[in-house]
C-alpha cells in the first residue's frame, strides 16, 4: 500500500498549487480584459468545468490496473511541466495578443484552458486518484479524510497570493515558482506509484497466498476477513445512524455541491456591487467556501447536522434582512464578513451532508464525479448563464431560494424529536424571507427606468422627480448607476441639463479643466478615461476636442440616448468616443504620433473594480507621456472601500509631478456630491482660490508613504479601507433637493 503520509503529501501540495493559480491567472488576465471584476467569475467557472474534467479523468483512470494509471500520469505531468515552461518562455509575446475580444467570456475560458488546462485537469484528478490507489491497497472508508486534507491545502494555497506573494513577488517569478511546485508535485506522484504496487497487493489480499503461506489460516480468519471485505463493500445506506434514506439518494452528490457552488458565485457578484472586488474579496469568500468544505469532510461534523441546519437557516434569514435594509456601505470588514460567513454556514451545512452520504470506497470517484459536475453546474449557471438571463444580479435571491428549499426540506424529513417544532419554525423562515428578498429585487424599485448588464457590469438608469408644484411642471433626474456606484447624473430642465453635477462639478472633476493655465487663451485637448454619464463633456467649448475612453459599449449607447441624457449631444467641443481599454488606446496614440493632451481625466478608480493596470506605476508614466509639459493628470479618488491618495503621493514621487489634491463637500442642491481629485502637473498647479467651507486642499503630509505597484510586483490590498463608512461616502439628492432647486 503507498505511503499514507506521501500520499496525503502529495494531495496537499496538488491541492495547494490548484488554487494557488487561480488567483494568479486572474492577475494575468485582468489587463487584457479592462479590469472586469467578472474575469474573476468567470475564470471561476472555467476552473470547475476544470475540475470536473479532472475528476471526469480520474474516474476513468480508476478502471485500469495500477501499473497502466502511474504510467500515463505520470507522461501527462511530464508533459504539463513541459507545457507550462514553454507558455512561460513566451508569455511576453502572448499577452499583447490577447483581449480585446467581441466575446470577451468565450474569451477568457479560452485563455484559461490554453494556459493553465492541461496541469489544471491533472492537479484536479490528484486527490481522488490518489485516494483510489490508496483505497485499492486495503484502506477503509477513512480516505475520504484526504479530501479534508485536499481542501485544507487549497484553502492555503489560495489565502497564500493576496498575503504573501502578489504584493511582495514579481508575476513573473510566481509563474516560475508554481511551474517548479507542478515538478516536485510530478515527482511525490511518481514516488507514491513506486513504493508498492497496491493494485497487486489487494489481489493477493483477495485471492490469498498462492504460496501457502495462507495454508494454515482458519475458516474462522477466513469468515472474518470475508465480513471484513463485505462491510467495506457495504452501500452508503448501511451508514451508522437513524439517517432517512430520502436525505442519502445519489442524485444528491449532484445537487448539494451545485447548490453551493451557485451560493459562492451568487454572492461574489452581489456583494461585488457594493463591496470592492478586489482579489482580497474573491479570495476570502471561496476561502469560506473551501473552509465549510474542510469542516465538512473532517468527520465529526456530519454528528451535528442539525446543528449545521439550525445555522443555516440563521445565516439565511440574516441575509434576506440585510438585502431588505435600505442602508448600505458598512464597511469592506463588515460586508465581508456578512458574506464569507453565510457562505461558510450554508456551506458547512450542505457539505457535512455530503459527507455523511459518502458512499462505499468502490465508489469513491464516482462521488467525487458527482462533487465536480455538480459544482461546474451551479458555477456555470450563476457566472455564464445568469449575465445573459438577467438585467441584474437576480442569481442571488435565486440562490438564497434553493439554499432555502434545501433546509426546508431537510428540516421536514430530518423529524428529530428533540427538534420538534423547531423544523416548522426553520421551515418558514427558510421560505419566506428569500421570496421576499427575491420580491424586492425583481421589482426593482419603480424608479428604474432602463437595465442592462454584460461582462463589464450591471447598469441601471433612474428616474426621481420631486414634488410636484401648482405653479409649474415636474423637472425629473435622470441617475446612472453601475453597480450601486453613481456614475453621472442630469436634472430634466432645458436649463440646468448642462449643469456639472455629482463628482463632476466646478470643485470637482471641472476643476481640472478650468484651472488649466490655457484655459482662458487658446483650445484645449481632452481626455477622459471613463465615460458614465458624459457630464465632463459640459465643460467642453467651440473648437476644444474631447475624447473619452470607454471599455464599456453599454454605457457608450446609455450615455448617447437623449432619452436618458444629454450631455454628449449638447457638447460645443469637437467629440470623441474610443471603445476599448484605455491603456492600449493610449499605447496605440503614442505609437502612432498623435497629439498630446492637455487635460488627462483617470475616472476608473471610483466604483466597481479597480483596474490595477491602470493603476500600476507604467500606466502613470504612460499617462504622462501623453501629457503636454504643462498638462495636468487628474486622477478622480473617491471612493467607498479604498483609500487611493497614497497611491497618487507614491506615482508622483517616483515620476516627479507635483500633487495638488482638493476634497469638496456634497451641495445637492446643486447637484454635486463630495468628492475627491488628485491634479498631478510637472511643475506646482497654481489654483484658483477655492470657496471656504465648500472645498479644501489636502495635505500630503498626512498621507501615508507606500511603494508604487508595478506590472509585475503589487497590489491594492493595503489601500483597502477595513473600518466603517468612508469619510467620502456618497450622498444621495433627495426630491426635495430637487425641489429646492426652483423655489
Amino acid at each position: 500500500m503507498p505511503s499514507a503520509s506521501i500520499v496525503g503529501l502529495a494531495v496537499f501540495l496538488g491541492s495547494f498549487l490548484l488554487f494557488a493559480v487561480q488567483p494568479m491567472m486572474g492577475r494575468l488576465l485582468l489587463p487584457s480584459f479592462g479590469g472586469s471584476a467578472a474575469v474573476w467569475t468567470v475564470c471561476l467557472a472555467a476552473y470547475q468545468l476544470l475540475l470536473l474534467a479532472g475528476y471526469g479523468y480520474a474516474h476513468a483512470l480508476a478502471r485500469w490496473d495500477l501499473r497502466r494509471q502511474r504510467r500515463l500520469h505520470g507522461a501527462l505531468l511530464a508533459l504539463a511541466v513541459a507545457w507550462m515552461a514553454v507558455l512561460l518562455a513566451a508569455r511576453t509575446r502572448i499577452m499583447p495578443h490577447v483581449g480585446g475580444s467581441a466575446a470577451p467570456i468565450a474569451e477568457v475560458l479560452g485563455c484559461v484552458a490554453l494556459g493553465v488546462g492541461l496541469p489544471y485537469v491533472l492537479l484536479a484528478s490528484g486527490s481522488s486518484l490518489l485516494q483510489a490507489w490508496l483505497a485499492r491497497g486495503g484502506a477503509d472508508r477513512r480516505v475520504y479524510g484526504l479530501y479534508a486534507v485536499s481542501n485544507f491545502g487549497s484553502f492555503l494555497g489560495l489565502l497564500s497570493y493576496p498575503l504573501l506573494v502578489e504584493p511582495f513577488v514579481p508575476l513573473k517569478a510566481q509563474w516560475w515558482a508554481w511551474c517548479g511546485g507542478l515538478l516536485v508535485y510530478a515527482g511525490l506522484v511518481g514516488s507514491v506509484g513506486r513504493v508498492r504496487n497496491a493494485e497487486c497487493g489487494m489481489r493477493n489480499a483477495e485471492c490469498g497466498m498462492r504460496n501457502g503461506e495462507c495454508g494454515g489460516r482458519s475458516e474462522a480468519n477466513d469468515g472474518q476477513d470475508a465480513g471484513a471485505v463485505s462491510a467495506l463493500r457495504a452501500p452508503h445506506a448501511a451508514l451508522p445512524g437513524d439517517f432517512p434514506a430520502v436525505l442519502s439518494r445519489p442524485w444528491l452528490w449532484f445537487a448539494l455541491p451545485a447548490c453551493s457552488s451557485y451560493l459562492l458565485v451568487a454572492f461574489t457578484n452581489h456583494l461585488s456591487l457594493d463591496v470592492e472586488p478586489v482579489p482580497l474579496m474573491w479570495v476570502l469568500l471561496l476561502g469560506a467556501f473551501l473552509l465549510s468544505y474542510t469542516v465538512g469532510f473532517s468527520g465529526w461534523a456530519q454528528k451535528a447536522l442539525p446543528l449545521w441546519m439550525c445555522l443555516a437557516a440563521a445565516a439565511l434569514g440574516f441575509q434576506a434582512w440585510h438585502g431588505l435594509r435600505p442602508v448600505r456601505g458598512a464597511g469592506f470588514l463588515a460586508e465581508m464578513a456578512g458574506g464569507a460567513a453565510a457562505i461558510f454556514l450554508l456551506g458547512l451545512f450542505l457539505h457535512s451532508w455530503l459527507y455523511r452520504i459518502r458512499p462505499e470506497t468502490g465508489r469513491l470517484t464516482l462521488f467525487y464525479l458527482g462533487i465536480a459536475a455538480g459544482g461546474a453546474a451551479g458555477g456555470a449557471l450563476a457566472s455564464l448563464l445568469a449575465p445573459v438571463l438577467f438585467r441584474q444580479v437576480l442569481e442571488y435571491p435565486i440562490a438564497l431560494a434553493l439554499a432555502a428549499g434545501l433546509v426546508g426540506w431537510f428540516a421536514w424529513r430530518l423529524n428529530h424529536r428533540e427538534l420538534k417544532g423547531l423544523n416548522e419554525a426553520i421551515l418558514a423562515v427558510a421560505l419566506c424571507l428569500p421570496l421576499v428578498l427575491g420580491y424586492r429585487l425583481a421589482g426593482g424599485g419603480r424608479d428604474v427606468i432602463a437595465r442592462a448588464r454584460n461582462f463589464y457590469g450591471t447598469l441601471r438608469v433612474t428616474r426621481v422627480a420631486p414634488p410636484p408644484a401648482a405653479d409649474g411642471p415636474v423637472w425629473p433626474m435622470h441617475r446612472l448607476m453601475n453597480g450601486e456606484t453613481l456614475h453621472g447624473l442630469q436634472i430634466r430642465h432645458p436649463q440646468l441639463w448642462r449643469l456639472g453635477t455629482a463628482y463632476y462639478g466646478p470643485l470637482g472633476g471641472g476643476l481640472a479643466v478650468l484651472a488649466h493655465p490655457a484655459y482662458s487663451n487658446r483650445p484645449l485637448r481632452v481626455a477622459c478615461i471613463g465615460l458614465g454619464a458624459g457630464t465632463m463633456s459640459v465643460y467642453g467649448r467651440t473648437n476644444d476636442f474631447y475624447r473619452f475612453f470607454e471599455i464599456n459599449p453599454q454605457v457608450v449607447a446609455v450615455a448617447g440616448n437623449t432619452n436618458f441624457f444629454t450631455y454628449l449631444a449638447d457638447c460645443r467641443a469637437r467629440l470623441s468616443i474610443s471603445t476599448g481599454d484605455a491603456r492600449k488606446r493610449l499605447e496605440a496614440e503614442a505609437t502612432g504620433g498623435e497629439a498630446v493632451y492637455d487635460v488627462l481625466i483617470v475616472d476608473a478608480y471610483s466604483g466597481d473594480a479597480i483596474p490595477i493596470h491602470l493603476a500600476t506605476l507604467e500606466a502613470f508614466r504612460l499617462y504622462l507621456r501623453r501629457l503636454a509639459p504643462d498638462g495636468i493628470l487628474a486622477v478622480h479618488v473617491s471612493n467607498w472601500h479604498m483609500d487611493l491618495l497614497p497611491l497618487c503621493k507614491a506615482a508622483g514621487r517616483a515620476l516627479g509631478l507635483a500633487c495638488t489634491g482638493v476634497q469638496s463637500d456634497a451641495v445637492p442642491q446643486r447637484l454635486t456630491t463630495a468628492a475627491r481629485w488628485v491634479l498631478m502637473t510637472r511643475e506646482p498647479l497654481a489654483l484658483p482660490a477655492l470657496p471656504r467651507g465648500a472645498a479644501r486642499q489636502i495635505d500630503w503630509a498626512q498621507v501615508r508613504d507606500m511603494r508604487a505597484p508595478t506590472d509585475e510586483r503589487g497590489s491594492l490590498l493595503q489601500l483597502v479601507r477595513f473600518g466603517g463608512r468612508p469619510p467620502l461616502a456618497e450622498q444621495e439628492v433627495r426630491p426635495e433637493d430637487l425641489d429646492a432647486m426652483f423655489r
